[in-house]
């Protein structure tokens, strides 16, 4: 009995080992199956973030949106840009519809969120603020324009018309706000065309009444040599009156002694009794580095003296 006893110590003894075997395999399965799982999650969400990233870099905001919700955990990283870019859509379609009112507040909540140093995100962001800021400088130059004319300020409307189509057209509201102002300032010229012309009319029509007048207090002898004078008169004064603004032009050039390109577009854009204030504006040299596709020069035109001064752009004077 006591040998059997003895005996059964070594079956005992292989099996105790035996369990504390499969437990210890238990333990190391079900690490490596947790361990395989978050490397798995962790693979999942890097892929969002490739794609979403992508898709922002192609200005793609509302499909990398899409992407982002798609992820199945998403992490802090993810939370984030999906939250900044639901700034940055807002503000965008802000400015898409150019209110500016309600474009400030998003772009200054979409300025200082730092939640998210996505390089993508940060890049498309301060692209966006340009363009901000560049519609909000339009807007500014066309309100002007359009309040100039309110007041029947031509010159000054024309120049902030300048100054507008000088700008970038780096968004769709840019480029609607220039052709507006375009079909304005086309409107501003017909208007100076048809007074000019009017001008000249009244102006003719005084001469002749003026001198058929002196003509009829003339007595008999002498009414054949003032006839004659008042002709020579309404002549000239006619000459005068008529002169047209490609005629001014033409003798602005002469005077200028300056060689224009053929394509430059010549506006007068002030006159008084002294002298006749001319925009020349020309496109700018391929080769610059400004961003501005035309150059305007401002010259003043003495017809008396014949003289020509031209504006220094830095101070205003004419020199």
């Amino acid at each position: 009995m006591d040998h059997a006893y003895r005996s059964s110590w070594p079956l005992i003894l292989m099996v105790l080992i035996g369990l504390i075997t499969l437990s210890g395999c238990a333990k190391n399965t079900g690490g490596v199956t947790a361990s395989s799982a978050t490397t798995a999650t962790n693979n999942s969400t890097t892929a969002v973030l490739t794609k979403a990233d992508q898709q922002i870099s192609q200005t793609k905001i509302a499909a990398a949106r899409k992407t982002l919700a798609s992820a199945a955990n998403p992490n802090a990283a993810v939370k984030n840009l999906a939250t900044g870019l639901k700034y940055y859509q807002e503000a965008e379609e802000a400015l898409e519809n150019n209110q500016l009112s309600l474009a400030k507040g998003y772009f200054e909540t979409l300025s200082s969120y730092d939640g998210t140093t996505d390089a993508s995100f940060i890049a498309a962001r301060q692209k966006l603020v340009k363009q901000y800021q560049a519609v909000k400088q339009a807007n500014g130059y066309y309100n002007a324009a359009r309040d100039d004319l309110s007041v029947h300020d031509l010159a000054t409307a024309k120049a902030n018309i300048d100054k507008l189509d000088r700008v970038s057209d780096s968004h769709p509201v840019i480029k609607e706000l220039q052709k507006k102002a375009l079909a304005m300032k086309q409107a501003i010229m017909n208007y100076e065309a048809s007074q000019s012309t009017s001008s000249g009319s009244e102006s003719s029509t005084v001469v002749s009444s003026s001198s058929s007048s002196s003509s009829s207090d003339s007595n008999s002898a002498t009414s054949s040599t003032d006839s004659t004078s008042s002709s020579d008169s309404s002549t000239s004064s006619s000459s005068s009156s008529t002169l047209t603004t490609s005629a001014i032009i033409k003798q602005f050039q002469d005077a200028a002694g300056v060689t224009f390109a053929s394509d430059t577009e010549f506006n007068i854009t002030k006159q008084t009794s002294d002298y006749y204030q001319i925009t020349a504006v020309y496109a700018a040299d391929e080769s610059s580095s400004s961003a501005s596709k035309t150059v305007t020069d401002t010259y003043r035109y003495y017809p008396d003296s014949g003289n020509v001064t031209k504006e220094d752009s830095a101070s205003g004077t004419f020199e």
